[in-house]
Order: C-alpha cells, then sequence, then structure tokens
C-alpha cells in the first residue's frame, strides 16, 4: 500500500467513526438538536381590551377556539403579549387572524413583529418596538395565518406579538414553539 492509499484508508475510517459518532447522538436526542414542541402560556394580556363588544381578553388568542379573538381599544404599534413562565428558545410562531367582523378587521393584521423579552410589558403602556428582541417582522397584510420561523437565539420568558398601525387588535389565536434549554 502507498502512502496515497494509506491516507485515503485512514479518511475513510475517520468518516465512518463520525457518522457512528453522529448516529448516536442523534438516536439519544443530541446535545445540539433540542426537542421543539408546542409551548403552552398560562397567562396572556395585552394593551387594553375593548370593551364595547363583550369580552375579547389576551387569553382567548390560547383558547385553542379560532372563533373567539383578542380585540384592543384603538393603539398605535398595538400588542399582545403571553407569559410563558420561563426562558425559551423561539423556533416558530403561528398567528391566525380574526375569521371575520366588522369592515376592515381583517386589515388591521398588518406589519406582523414576533418578538420576546425578559421583562413584562405593561398593560395601560405603549411597548416602543426597540424594547424586545425581535424574532421577524413581516411587512403588509398578514393574511388568514402568520408563520414566523425564528433564527437560534431568540429567547426569553414573554412573547410579544405587535403589529405596526394605528387600529384595534384582532388576533383569534396564537401557538408558539420551541424549547427550553437541557439541564
Amino acid at each position: 500500500m502507498n502512502k496515497s492509499e494509506d491516507e485515503t484508508k485512514r479518511l475513510d475510517d475517520l468518516e465512518k467513526r463520525f457518522q457512528n459518532l453522529e448516529q448516536q447522538l442523534n438516536i439519544q436526542g443530541g446535545v445540539d438538536k433540542p426537542e421543539v414542541s408546542e409551548i403552552k402560556p398560562k397567562d396572556a394580556f395585552q394593551i387594553s381590551t375593548f370593551s364595547n363588544s363583550g369580552v375579547q381578553a389576551a387569553g382567548s388568542a390560547l383558547d385553542g377556539n379560532d372563533d373567539t379573538f383578542v380585540h384592543t381599544n384603538v393603539h398605535t404599534n398595538p400588542w399582545w403579549c403571553a407569559d410563558m413562565q420561563d426562558v425559551y428558545h423561539i423556533k416558530r410562531v403561528v398567528v391566525t387572524n380574526r375569521k371575520e367582523g366588522s369592515q376592515g378587521a381583517l386589515d388591521r393584521a398588518t406589519n406582523l413583529r414576533v418578538g420576546v423579552s425578559n421583562t413584562r410589558p405593561q398593560v395601560g403602556q405603549d411597548l416602543a418596538l426597540d424594547s424586545y428582541m425581535l424574532c421577524a417582522a413581516e411587512p403588509g397584510l398578514m393574511g388568514p395565518v402568520g408563520i414566523v420561523d425564528c433564527p437560534d437565539g431568540v429567547s426569553g420568558q414573554y412573547l410579544i406579538i405587535q403589529f405596526e398601525i394605528t387600529a384595534h387588535m384582532n388576533i383569534a389565536e396564537i401557538k408558539i414553539y420551541g424549547y427550553k434549554d437541557k439541564l
């Protein structure tokens, strides 16, 4: 066997060992492949609750029923927030728009922003667009469903949904997917 064949054989052996280790990590869950699942927040709140149409409180976006919806008063950049009770790495957020309603209700879901923070926003107070870690911003009308995929490194206790518009905020459902650090 010449030197070139010997080196090729050694590289092939190293490649096989690496693939074997990689398979073992995948079988065991691996440290770099966390299990992403739906996060079920226990509490939600929003800048305000529109009182002229019954109760459309923030928790309506977490009730599993897309016939109910949150409804705020008119604000510039209205926001909604979920308290996830712990710090999570956010991977995906699915926002379902209100199905029907008053004229223009669907147009209120404009310029969607999704972010996280470790500081709880205060009900009744505006939330500056730069006061939280931005996961993604989707310009324009959201449509029936907005799906936002977050890059690595987006983590926090509070998930924030905000629209860059001056209007009421109406959202039917929000589903959050992510993971906690393994101890």
